[in-house]
């Protein structure tokens, strides 16, 4: 076989190779939760991406919080998912094959869940005052810390670095120092050096956190994307969009929702922040778009449009690029949802 042959197939191989890893980024599941309005009952609804059919729906219980307030209602580590924004507690499930299983209640004391991360060491819970720890197997907090305003303004949980990481509306962005089992062995310490003004949603990535804030003091029809490495802010990405709100990171890849212009914004990220940022990746159009979650080349959005909340699937539109194209989208069906997770494909 000639050289030029050899390449030739090579190439061609490449092709159907690149092409087959994008059909299977497809088949997967995006899920929310959720509910006919706040405080009743709430379940987590996965639809198929490529057709949009509901896959399958599991009951948790009443929800606390509408979209737009809170960050991270679901959260997945291996095959375990955590469903938070559920009255008195938050609930663990397992996920084989696709399949949603095994509930298990995580007690908060009573109060309501509001967001939640898992690790392999467990699961944290944010409520209104407290972020709480649950280990592995354990259905009580193994340890707890209060948050610095307690004010009822939490919004969301994220881990980086050995820490735990809050955010609340009203003006903070805190951390806590994480002992060698997973435990919260420290009180809330403030990140120093972000603009001041509302955040909601945050991501963790490695040592750094992507923690957006909507709405700037000194301008509240400003945003900005501040990255944060221990208790210090290391970028700052000047953004002209509107209302930043809600982040998810994935491997070298971050992408941030828009609310107020109604746009995604992406980029890739390394050790130091960010290093490209596209700040109208992709233009939903609806009437809003809240939380964001990033599996294996897909990136799946919870969106409101019409009054009805949607689910959103994007791919990159080529393998280097920060703009996204739109692969899938449904209707959840439910009056109202919050938060929004990729799953596996039912097998």
């Amino acid at each position: 076989m000639t050289t030029t042959r050899r390449l030739g197939l090579a190439a061609a191989l490449m092709m159907l190779s690149g092409n087959a890893l994008a059909r299977n980024a497809f088949d997967a599941q995006i899920c929310s939760l959720g509910t006919s309005g706040v405080g009743k009952a709430g379940a987590v609804i996965c639809h198929d991406v490529k057709s949009g059919m509901t896959t399958q729906s599991v009951s948790v219980g009443n929800t606390v919080s509408a979209a737009g307030g809170i960050g991270g209602s679901l959260s997945r580590h291996e095959s375990s998912v955590l469903v938070t924004n559920l009255v008195g507690g938050a609930v663990l499930l397992q996920e084989s094959r696709g399949r949603l299983k095994d509930p298990i209640k995580l007690s908060t004391g009573g109060e309501g869940s509001l967001s939640g991360v898992s690790s392999d060491r467990g699961a944290y819970v944010l409520t209104a005052t407290r972020v709480l720890f649950f280990a592995n197997g354990q259905t009580q907090p193994t340890s707890s810390q209060r948050l610095l305003l307690g004010d009822g303004s939490a919004a969301q949980v994220t881990l980086a670095g050995g820490r735990a990481y809050v955010s609340e509306k009203n003006g903070s962005l805190e951390a806590f120092e994480l002992g060698n089992g997973g435990n919260l062995i420290g009180s809330a310490q403030p990140v120093g050096g972000i603009p001041a003004g509302v955040i909601v949603g945050i991501a963790g990535h490695e040592d750094l956190v992507v923690a957006p804030v909507a709405h700037l003091a000194s301008n509240a029809s400003q945003a900005a994307v501040p990255v944060v490495s221990g208790l210090d802010e290391v970028q700052l990405v000047q953004t002209r969009e509107v209302a930043a709100c809600w982040t998810a990171t994935s491997r070298d890849e971050a992408c941030v929702s828009n609310p107020g212009s109604m746009t995604i914004s992406c980029g890739h990220i390394g050790p130091g922040g960010f290093t490209s940022y596209t700040a109208e990746a992709a233009n939903p159009v609806g009437d809003a778009v809240f939380d964001i979650d990033i599996r294996g080349g897909l990136f799946g959005v919870l969106a409101m449009r019409d009054g009805a909340p949607q689910l959103l699937a994007y791919a990159r539109a080529d393998a280097d690029s920060d703009f996204l194209t739109l692969v899938g989208q449904s209707v959840l069906g439910d009056a109202a949802a919050t938060g929004v997770i990729l799953l596996p494909p039912l097998r």
